[in-house]
C-alpha cells in the first residue's frame, strides 16, 4: 500500500507595507519638491485672462484675402513666403488684458524682410491693438481664437503715380490689382510722403483699384488669429 505524499505547502510572503509606504512618501516629495521650484507660476495654466492680467500671444495678422502679413508662426511665415506672398516674422507680443493702448501707431519689432538682415519696426494701430487686449478675456493658456478687426475695409487710400511710386517704392506700369504693396506710417499715423518724417513704420498694402492716372490700396487688416502663451494673474 502506497502511502500519500504531502504536498508542501508553500508559506505566503506577507505583505510589506511599510517598503510601499515609505517609495510613496517618496514619490510625493519629490513632486512636491519640483512644484515648490515652480511656485505658483504653473496655477496660471488653469487660470482665465482677467482685466490687468499680463499675457504674451503667439499672433498672425492677415489682410483681406487672408494672407499673413505678420506672423510668429514660422511655418505660417515659411508657406507664405513660398507663395511670394510679402510677410514678415515678429516675436511674441507681450500685452496686458483689456487695456485700451493710448497710441494711435505702436511699432514692433519684425525681421527685415529684404536681404540686408536684421530687425525692422512694423506699425500696428490702436483698434489692432485693443482687439487682441479685449480678446484675451476669458481665455486660458493655449487657448485660440479669431479676432475681427471693425473698420478695416475702410483704411484705403487713392494716389497719384508719383505718389503712389513716392510712398511704395515700387513701378505704377507693374502695379496690378491684388498685388501686396510695402508702405511706411509715421506716428501721426499718415501715410508718409516724403522722407521728413523722423520715424516711420512699415506696413504692407493691398492694391484695390486702378485707372490710368490712380492707383487705390488699402492698408487694413480684418482678422488676426491669437493663441495666448504665457499668462500672468498679477496686476
Amino acid at each position: 500500500m502506497k502511502g500519500f505524499r504531502h504536498k508542501t505547502v508553500e508559506k505566503k510572503e506577507e505583505v510589506n507595507w511599510t517598503k510601499y509606504v515609505v517609495v510613496a512618501a517618496c514619490v510625493l516629495l519629490a513632486v512636491f519638491m519640483v512644484f515648490s521650484m515652480l511656485g505658483t507660476s504653473w496655477l496660471n495654466i488653469f487660470s482665465q485672462a482677467k482685466p490687468g492680467n499680463s499675457a504674451t500671444v503667439d499672433f498672425t495678422i492677415r489682410d483681406a484675402q487672408s494672407r499673413p502679413v505678420v506672423t510668429t508662426t514660422s511655418n505660417i511665415y515659411l508657406q507664405a513666403q513660398n507663395t511670394g506672398d510679402l510677410v514678415v516674422m515678429s516675436d511674441k507680443l507681450p500685452i496686458r488684458v483689456n487695456i485700451s493702448e493710448n497710441r494711435d501707431l505702436v511699432p514692433i519689432q519684425v525681421m527685415n524682410p529684404s536681404n540686408t538682415g536684421g530687425l525692422i519696426d512694423f506699425g500696428l494701430f490702436r483698434p489692432e491693438l485693443d482687439a487682441i487686449s479685449y480678446g484675451l478675456v476669458g481665455m486660458k493658456v493655449g487657448d485660440t481664437k479669431t479676432l475681427e478687426i471693425p473698420g478695416a475695409s475702410q483704411m484705403t487710400r487713392t494716389m497719384s503715380k508719383d505718389q503712389f511710386a513716392n510712398i511704395t517704392g515700387d513701378s505704377f506700369a507693374k502695379a496690378k490689382v491684388g498685388s501686396q504693396v510695402p508702405i511706411a506710417f509715421s506716428e501721426t499715423p499718415q501715410i508718409a510722403v516724403d522722407n521728413t518724417t523722423p520715424s516711420t513704420y512699415l506696413r504692407t498694402s493691398t492694391i484695390t483699384a486702378m485707372s490710368e492716372e490712380n492707383v487705390t490700396i488699402n492698408y487694413g487688416y480684418p482678422t488676426i488669429d491669437i493663441t495666448l502663451t504665457e499668462l500672468s494673474t498679477s496686476s
